[in-house]
C-alpha cells in the first residue's frame, strides 16, 4: 500500500466512516478542517516552549541540551511551516481571492512570515551544527533573543490577523 492509497478511503468502507465532507478552498483539494487553528496554537504554545527550555539550559551551561532543544525547535518549525503553508494560507488565500485588499493583505503577511521563518531557520541551522560552549554563549545568548523576539512576532500576527480569517464559510 503506497502513502497515497492509506490517504484515500477504501472502496469497501462506508460514507458514514468518515466524517462529513467539509467545504473547500476554490480549485483545491484542501478543505475546512475546524481543528486547524487549534493544532497551529498548540505549535506556537510548543515552540515557545521550547525556547524557554533553551534559555535555562543555556544559562546552565547544558550546552548539549541546548542542541537537542534547537533541534527539537527546528523539527516543530518545519511542520508548523508546511501545516501552515499548504493548509491554512491555501485556504483562506482562495476563499479570499475575490477580495483583493484581504488577498494583498494574506500575501504580505505570507511573505513576512517566510522571511521571519527562514530567520529563524538560519540560526537554527547555524547553531545545530555549531560546537557550543562558554566561549559562544554570550554571541548565542544575544542571538537567541533576537530570535525569540521574532518568534514571538511572528505568532503574535498570526493568532490576532491571520486566524480569524480562516473559516468554514464565506
Amino acid at each position: 500500500m503506497t502513502f497515497r492509497d492509506y490517504l484515500q478511503p477504501r472502496p469497501n468502507e462506508s460514507p458514514a466512516a468518515h466524517p462529513a465532507t467539509q467545504p473547500r478552498a476554490p480549485g483545491t483539494r484542501v478543505g475546512y478542517d475546524p481543528l486547524l487553528i487549534k493544532r497551529l496554537t498548540a505549535d506556537h504554545k510548543r515552540m515557545l516552549e521550547i525556547f524557554t527550555e533553551t534559555q535555562t539550559l543555556l544559562t546552565t551551561r547544558d550546552y548539549d541540551g541546548v542542541k537537542r532543544k534547537l533541534g527539537e525547535l527546528r523539527i516543530t518549525l518545519q511542520d508548523h511551516l508546511m501545516t501552515a503553508s499548504v493548509r491554512f494560507y491555501v485556504y483562506v488565500s482562495r476563499n479570499m481571492a475575490t477580495d483583493l485588499a484581504k488577498t494583498a493583505t494574506i500575501n504580505e503577511y505570507r511573505r513576512e512570515m517566510l522571511a521571519n521563518s527562514r530567520q529563524i531557520m538560519d540560526f537554527l541551522r547555524t547553531y545545530s551544527a555549531a560546537r557550543l560552549d562558554d566561549s559562544f554563549a554570550d554571541s548565542f545568548q544575544s542571538e537567541l533573543l533576537v530570535i525569540g523576539s521574532a518568534l514571538v512576532q511572528r505568532i503574535e500576527r498570526e493568532q490576532s490577523t491571520l486566524f480569524p480569517l480562516y473559516k468554514a464559510t464565506y
